[in-house]
């Protein structure tokens, strides 16, 4: 066992960082809005609402149907599995792609734990730990490549793969290109048997599911609610405008980064170059975390973008050489559709392909890295991450959470977080209990969860874009319904909601003000 750890100590590093990130991590911090949002449906879908027929979503519905699963388990501790499982699939989709780039392009083995290793710990930090459809499509397609690649002769495991990229594209409308990348790899690899046994699968599993839709009586939602907000636009703006942007926003740092590669490259050995060129990432996601901006606002700078575009274009030039670097230009293609978002557009949560051309740049594609290389980039990068951690995704410093959300709601038991936002679930709690038949606006996407109640609406993001153009009808819904409705307030919140609600500025405009309370105010139909 010693003898083991000794030979190969990323291996059992890899497992540890995944343990201390899910209990050291994993418990901190709480934000009303996206880290319930896909939940929020989850529990929607485990109380009998079909998607798109009894609710709006603008997005393919696996991802809330995937978080339900824990629920069928357990009801009390579903959204902590959850939270849990986010930074299990970022470890897992890191490991698997990794053993993708190093079976396809035969590198040593003995590196791989350390690349996923550092895959994963930039990968992970970008989101709190929740459900994201953005993570569950990189999750299954990574899966599906996977077993594609993998098992080249046996129908049925092609099949299995087909599958799971099906699934990661049922994630997001963005991975509706990755089966597409897939199959035409497969093409331009002469795989035609794999190809064909992947179009059938593909074409056989997208019929099913718009049966299952149709039988249903959902087909017509499904379609409409898809294209109501994700556009073509939305695919130009953040999926190729963004990268020209990095472009031409940063020039002179391209410039200036060139001209230090060369030098590096010229007069500086391998492992010495690699180790800075890493050091300088680490700088500039300090930089980020200095300023309070977390990798989250990564876009607004386009440093990740610039990443993903050096790592492309080495990636073609070593496609010049040998075809089988083509892998890498698949992975690529897979953080290319995971930034296409309005929300989030960076390739950042799929880090791993930009991870290992940086090692084989600088290695001269042999992958030969150094023991202290890896010693010393690994320090830094956890080093870092801990110091970004401080101020977890839209909560206080690390050291005011000390408060535990389950003493006010037995469903978030183990999770902490200020003395302000403990104020407010409890609140909520009061209002809950006081008020019957309730429903909450515009985005405190947990609260029919955490109080047992079904949302009489179905729908917890209530934004305009997330209502598909069906404003009118949520209105009625509210009326007929007889609701309760709690309004969060937002005077001093660092992001005002309810402007982008037309549905809760309806009812502030026309509905009657019951009470007004701290955290939220209290109206109901006049």
């Amino acid at each position: 066992m010693l003898t083991d750890i000794t030979k190969n100590p990323f291996k059992y590093l890899f497992f540890l960082v995944l343990l201390f990130y899910v209990f050291c991590y994993g418990p901190y911090g709480i934000e009303e809005g996206d880290m319930g949002s896909i939940f929020g449906i989850s529990w929607s879908m485990y109380n009998g609402y079909f998607p798109h027929r009894d609710f709006v979503y603008i997005k393919p519905a696996f991802s809330p149907f995937f978080h339900s699963l824990p629920l069928y388990i357990t009801e009390d501790y579903a959204y902590l599995i959850n939270r849990y499982l986010y930074f299990i699939q970022v470890f897992v989709y890191s490991y698997l792609a990794t053993v993708i780039s190093f079976c396809y392009l035969k590198l040593p083995k003995k590196h791989l734990f350390f690349i996923a290793t550092i895959a994963a710990v930039v990968s992970v930090h970008n989101y709190a730990p929740m459900p994201w459809n953005t993570v569950d499509g990189i999750f299954f397609s990574v899966i599906g490549l996977y077993f594609v690649i993998k098992n080249k002769q046996k129908w049925w495991l092609i099949s299995l793969g087909a599958f799971f990229l099906f699934l990661g594209a049922l994630c997001k409308q963005s991975f509706y290109f990755f089966p597409i990348i897939v199959a035409l790899f497969l093409l331009f690899q002469k795989k035609n048997k794999t190809f064909t046994i992947l179009a059938v699968s593909g074409v056989l599993f997208t019929a099913t599911y718009l049966f299952i839709f149709w039988w249903n009586d959902a087909l017509d939602a499904f379609i409409n609610q898809m294209f109501s907000f994700t556009t073509g636009s939305s695919l130009i703006n953040t999926g190729i405008k963004s990268y020209y942007l990095a472009v031409k926003f940063h020039l002179l740092q391209i410039v200036i980064a060139i001209v230090a590669i060369w030098l590096a490259k010229k007069y500086l050995n391998g492992s010495v170059s690699y180790t800075i060129s890493n050091a300088f990432i680490v700088l500039v996601f300090l930089w980020l975390y200095y300023n309070n901006q977390s990798l989250y606002y990564s876009a607004k700078y386009g440093i990740v973008h610039l990443f993903w575009l050096f790592g492309l274009i080495y990636a073609l030039y070593r496609c010049l050489n040998d075809s089988k670097n083509i892998i890498l230009v698949v992975l690529f293609a897979l953080a290319w559709c995971a930034s296409i978002s309005n929300g989030y557009n960076t390739p950042i949560d799929f880090s791993l392909p930009m991870v290992i051309t940086l090692a084989l740049f600088f290695t001269s594609g042999t992958l030969n890295i150094k023991t202290w290389n890896t010693a010393v980039i690994t320090i830094l990068y956890l080093g870092t991450f801990f110091y970004g951690y401080q101020h977890p995704y839209r909560e206080s410093h690390r050291s005011e959470l000390n408060y535990n959300l389950g003493e006010v709601f037995p469903r978030l038991k183990g999770i902490y977080t200020s003395k302000d936002r403990y104020e407010k679930f409890n609140e909520l709690n009061d209002l809950s209990q006081e008020y019957e038949n309730f429903t909450i606006l515009p985005s405190m996407t947990l609260g029919h969860y955490i109080t047992n109640t079904i949302n009489p609406i179905g729908v917890d993001w209530v934004f305009n874009h997330h209502l598909a153009d069906q404003l009118e009808g949520y209105k009625q819904m509210l009326s007929d319904k007889n609701l309760t409705v709690f309004i969060e307030n937002f005077e001093n919140h660092q992001d005002n909601y309810e402007e982008s609600s037309l549905l809760t500025v309806y009812v502030v405009n026309n509905w009657k003000l019951i009470e007004k309370r701290k955290h939220f105010r209290v109206y109901q139909k006049p």
